[in-house]
């Protein structure tokens, strides 16, 4: 037991945790000025921010700031503007999510690629193109602050994961069962009128891998991070109803998911869950504890709907793609 907490406490990384306060502190001045509708923007980007990977080099640092901003909001701006037109946001919405599959095998970003689905969904979630370009110039800011801090030399790096090599086969299964999937999501999204066109498709794009084991890894770890994210936002609202009291506990969580990036805890959505209500609460303080509801259920529902495409991925759909695409060369 000793021995286990003790490595428990040496994966703690403090420098991440401070690091994450900094990429979430716009919150702050945001919330003195009184614009209280910047706080989910500033609050996602900066938090999103600092759950990637940190280089070591700093002129790597700078690329990996440049691709999240440049790349990455332009999946943004594309979920903003097609969300008010669903059979167009239901097309894109598959491709996006098949190109995405493709990115990954990009020797430069392909780590980054499928996280960029968070970013597209939180374009689906804006609700309107006028929304969308406000947040944008938002996220545009917060990513170029975070990009700022990130680059100074005391904090300690972590590399990249190892990227996975898929054959362009298999990266062409990944990335319709994840189009079929994100689609769907979606689609269940404008049919029953969800409060977020986004959250549905944006856990189905997280979960969904080529490697079934890891599918539901994934899915266990988004559907625990989901329940225990908003148990934990739904207890400081019932502390409390202090908009100041929100504010602090977001970049709180933010420094707490930092601090546990290296452990089993910092595999899973639990602090940026609680993290993403307590700032949308912010915005209408009579409206957390349905976004707290919605946010169980469209997940649980993007849970399911993703671990169906990868555990029946309609045969005969995978066997053609397999025997058309069955390649080791590598498009990127």
């Amino acid at each position: 037991m000793k021995a286990q907490l003790k490595s428990i406490i040496l994966k703690l990384d403090i420098s991440e945790a401070f690091r994450a306060i900094l990429c979430m502190s716009p919150l702050f001045v945001a919330f003195g000025l009184g614009k209280i509708s910047y706080l989910p923007a500033l609050g996602q980007g900066g938090f999103f921010f600092s759950t990637i990977f940190l280089p070591a080099k700093i002129n790597a640092r700078i690329m990996l700031g440049s691709i999240v901003s440049a790349m990455g909001l332009g999946f943004y701006l594309i979920g903003g503007n097609v969300v008010i037109y669903p059979i167009l946001a239901l097309v894109f919405t598959f491709f996006v999510a098949l190109n995405l599959s493709f990115l990954s095998n990009w020797r430069t970003g392909g780590t980054l690629a499928l996280t960029f689905i968070v970013i597209y969904t939180a374009g689906l979630n804006s609700g309107s193109p006028t929304r969308s370009t406000t947040n944008f110039l938002l996220f545009s800011f917060v990513m170029l602050w975070s990009t700022i801090i990130s680059i100074i030399p005391i904090w300690k790096p972590i590399e990249a994961p190892p990227p996975i090599k898929l054959t362009t086969g298999e990266t062409a299964e990944q990335g319709v069962r994840m189009g079929i999937g994100t689609s769907i999501a979606l689609a269940i999204s404008y049919l029953f009128k969800f409060s977020k066109f986004g959250w549905a498709p944006s856990a189905v794009g997280n979960i969904v891998r080529y490697d079934e084991k890891m599918s539901k890894l994934r899915a266990w770890g988004r559907f625990l991070g989901t329940i225990g994210g908003v148990s934990l936002a739904v207890i400081v609202m019932l502390i409390t109803n202090k908009l100041t009291i929100f504010v602090f506990s977001a970049v709180a969580f933010g420094f707490l998911n930092g601090l546990s990036k290296r452990t089993k805890l910092g595999m899973v959505p639990f602090f940026y869950t609680a993290t993403i209500l307590l700032l949308y609460t912010a915005q209408d303080i009579t409206n957390g504890k349905a976004l707290a509801i919605d946010r169980v259920l469209y997940n649980t529902i993007g849970i399911l709907i993703g671990m169906l495409v990868v555990l029946y991925p309609f045969p005969y759909l995978m066997k053609h793609l397999r025997h058309n695409l069955d390649t080791k060369d590598e498009i990127f």
